[in-house]
């Protein structure tokens, strides 16, 4: 199912507010406004629909009567309605109640600029309305008429119609709708600039129609064909079609004609096809060429046929010859949408490993799109036709395209065998779901933009998604939905989809600096067809896949928590974001000395430190709670405890605050001499020394810094500090000097007893060295 907008229910939400305080909680709740809306797409409830109808197809110079209906299924307050018409077609009289407006635009079957007509109404539900204008054909060339309803946000889908027509100079040349092919080609204008690709997956010529003539290899007059095929993506840019099926045709009027040769463009969407040139008997081949949108592993299909687009026809071609075709493209703008979602297809099949959309299969399964100009079935992938089927406009959405291949994808990987997603008519990438429907949505959204190497997935064509699966976070909102908060785990499809893109992407955030391969995140997918993220993960452990610390950051960064414990590494601060939940660690100890666990929470804000003895974190062994945004510490005397692993927590008491804090372990550095110098830059937040005595005397200790900007604090513990656990935090301190401030010595006197006595010293600020004095 495709990714969708929140369908807010704003009619509920204004009828609850206008209840009487006096009415019974138990009141029967009221009905769902959009319970009879359209439900089949894979977005959210489409309440609106519209039709558009010309009464007849004008010649250059002529006129037509359109007519626009608008129906709704709920109540629709302020839809807008939009009647463009591209550039060659102009409005003799536009629809009462419409202003017009020029407006640009990037799609290439408009030609630069659309002329709409607009209004903005109130829809009732169960009403329709139609509307009239009268529309001149100013040049010939094939149009789409574009009508469109757009709700406002709340009330579900918006819809696209088209009224297609082609002008020609006479009306025997003029049509309403489109023929049934195979389509017109046309040459590129000279000097055209088309984009290549630089990787694509190997051909696979599987599933490719069989030549009716000889082997080219047995061939007695072995003659050529080269050329390219070309298409313009949404923003007019020319591209090169990649993988397409190209056939070379011999044309025979007296019998039907033969397939010659068949093959695939390469990656410049170039082909070159060599045939048998002594098969025709009236002399060299009479060659016209087909490119068709179908491989043996993808296809776009109209009415179950692909799309098929004829070359002009060269005769009789000479022995050995190589005849260029040029460089082609479809005549009809307008059927620059299959070839984009072909394209789409090929990204997709270049970036899934393995041969096959399943590597395990024999032979490739073909996975087809079903789509057509006008078309408003979608979007969606059907399994039991194993067929994407695509509303129009969405074939210029390519993450809507990808999103619904990786359904097809998971389908076809997990064997047909289908498991029940339990999705809603209303599920969204940032709401908790089943676990099953997060994952199966989760595997599309990833899929969608992994394909392409970017984690924002963008719907823009009817709706306005615009969500970035590699920022989302702890506390995070859709900014594309009026700041809406993101639930948090893994019954989160956006969530999902996240961590999946964050196990491969290479680190670098917050809690996530892992870096797999796709292969290893892949192969679980297909050699155990969990049907829950959290059934994933225990297959992926299952299979030796590392699920520990460091790979479960990535699931963390993503709000999915199984037992994340971040590790601190011996005199490296971290920094990390507001605990909006409590933060977990792990820091081991290894040496037979004092360590010490540090925490610096924001300027003016108050972060609390505790230190727990298990992972599960029912051992509580200290706490540093000072107030403010002191920096509080937890020290740990492993003179007296057993060396191992201990787990620190942070948390913002009573839930206020925000901003980064950093966080450290630091191990001993060793006994204290007379004299000890010690760098600490501005991210190094502390550091312990041990005084070991055999009886007791006074130790005075000072601590110097280098820099203006350094603010010291000195702690003592001694050996009896922390009780019977043997940890400590700053408020156990036998003694301490705090208060001189930045650029200042700090200086302290204590009577010490025997034992192993710790020394903290705290990095409040600045860079620079410290000197540290015992006498």
């Amino acid at each position: 199912m495709r990714l969708r907008l929140r369908t807010v229910l704003t009619a509920l939400a204004l009828f609850a507010g206008a209840l009487s305080q006096a009415q019974s909680a138990t009141a029967t709740p009221a009905a769902d406004p959009f319970a009879t809306c359209d439900q089949r797409s894979d977005k959210a409830p489409r309440c609106v629909s519209a039709t558009a109808k010309l009464d007849r197809a004008p010649a250059v110079g002529g006129t037509a009567a359109l007519s626009v209906t608008v129906s709704s299924k709920a109540d629709v307050p302020e839809a807008r309605i939009h009647i463009d018409l591209p550039n060659g077609l102009t409005w003799a009289a536009e629809p009462t109640g419409f202003t017009t407006a020029k407006k640009e635009t990037a799609q290439p079957d408009e030609g630069g600029s659309v002329t709409r007509a607009s209004r903005s109404t109130d829809l009732d539900r169960g009403q329709s309305l139609r509307f009239t204008g009268k529309v001149t054909a100013a040049a010939a060339g094939d149009y789409a008429i574009r009508v469109r309803v757009l709700p406002p946000s709340g009330y579900g889908l918006g819809t696209e119609q088209s009224a297609l027509l082609t002008v020609g100079k006479t009306a025997a040349n003029s049509r309403l709708g489109l023929d049934s092919g195979p389509y017109a080609t046309a040459h590129l204008p000279a000097g055209t600039k088309v984009g290549r690709q630089t990787t694509l997956p190997a051909p696979k010529l599987g599933g490719l129609a069989v030549p009716d003539s000889a082997s080219a290899t047995a061939a007695a007059a072995l003659s050529c064909v080269r050329g390219s095929f070309n298409y313009t993506d949404r923003d007019g840019n020319w591209q090169s079609s990649v993988n397409l099926q190209v056939q070379v045709w011999d044309e025979d009027p007296a019998n039907s004609d033969d397939l010659l040769t068949v093959g695939l463009t390469d990656a410049n969407g170039r082909y070159r096809l060599c045939f048998d040139n002594s098969t025709d008997a009236r002399g060299g081949q009479d060659v016209y060429l087909r490119f068709v949108t179908q491989n043996g592993q993808w296809g776009v299909e109209r009415d179950d046929d692909p799309w098929t687009f004829r070359s002009g026809q060269r005769d009789n071609l000479g022995d050995g010859t190589t005849t260029d075709f040029g460089d082609l493209s479809p005549a009809d703008r307008r059927l620059d949408r299959s070839l984009r979602v072909y394209d789409v297809a090929n990204t997709a099949s270049a970036w899934t490993p393995g041969d096959c959309w399943d590597s395990r299969d024999p032979d490739c399964e073909r996975i087809d799109f079903n789509w057509e100009p006008g078309q408003t079935e979608g979007t969606f992938f059907r399994p039991s036709e194993d067929e994407i089927y695509l509303i129009d406009q969405d074939a210029d959405d390519r993450n809507v395209v990808a999103h619904e291949l990786g359904h097809a994808v998971m389908d076809d990987l997990y064997d047909d065998n289908d498991f029940d997603a339990n999705c809603g008519s209303d599920h969204q990438a940032h709401k908790q779901e089943t676990a099953e429907c997060a994952w199966s949505e989760g595997f599309g959204d990833w899929y969608g933009v992994a394909v392409f190497n970017d984690p924002v997935y963008r719907d823009t064509v009817d709706q306005n998604i615009n969500v970035d699966f590699d920022a989302a976070t702890w506390g995070s909102v859709r900014t594309d939905m009026a700041n809406d908060p993101w639930d948090n785990g893994d019954r989160v499809e956006g969530r999902i989809a996240g961590a999946l893109w964050d196990l491969v992407d290479g680190g670098g955030e917050a809690f996530d600096d892992y870096n797999d391969t796709l292969d290893n995140v892949w192969y679980t997918f297909l050699d155990d067809r969990p049907h829950t993220f959290r059934a994933w993960w225990t297959e992926r452990g299952g299979n030796g896949k590392e699920t520990g610390e460091a790979a479960l950051g990535a699931l963390y960064q993503n709000t999915i928590d199984y037992d994340f414990r971040d590790r601190l590494t011996d005199h490296v601060s971290l920094s990390r974001p507001t605990p909006l939940v409590d933060h977990n660690y792990r820091f081991d100890t290894t040496k037979i000395f004092w360590s010490v666990v540090t925490l610096r929470p924001p300027a003016n804000t108050d972060y609390d430190l505790s230190l727990y003895e298990d992972s599960g974190q029912s051992n509580l062994l200290a706490s540093s709670v000072h107030t403010g945004d002191a920096t509080d510490f937890v020290a740990i005397n492993s003179n007296r405890r057993d060396l191992g692993d201990y787990y620190p927590q942070v948390r913002r008491p009573g839930g206020t605050g925000t901003g980064d804090y950093r966080i450290e372990g630091d191990e001993t550095e060793g006994l204290l001499a007379d004299t000890q110098t010690i760098t600490m830059g501005a991210n190094r937040l502390a550091a312990v020394w041990d005084v070991c005595l055999s009886a007791r005397q006074d130790v005075t200790l000072t601590v110097t810094p280098s820099a203006g900007s350094q603010d010291a604090e000195l702690y003592v513990l001694s050996a009896d500090s922390g009780g019977s656990d043997n940890v400590a935090n700053r408020t156990d301190a036998t003694a301490s000097s705090t208060g001189h401030g930045a650029g200042d010595a700090e200086q302290l006197t204590v009577s010490l007893g025997d034992g192993c006595h710790g020394v903290v010293v705290v990095n409040r600020a600045g860079s620079g060295s410290y000197t540290i004095t015992r006498s």
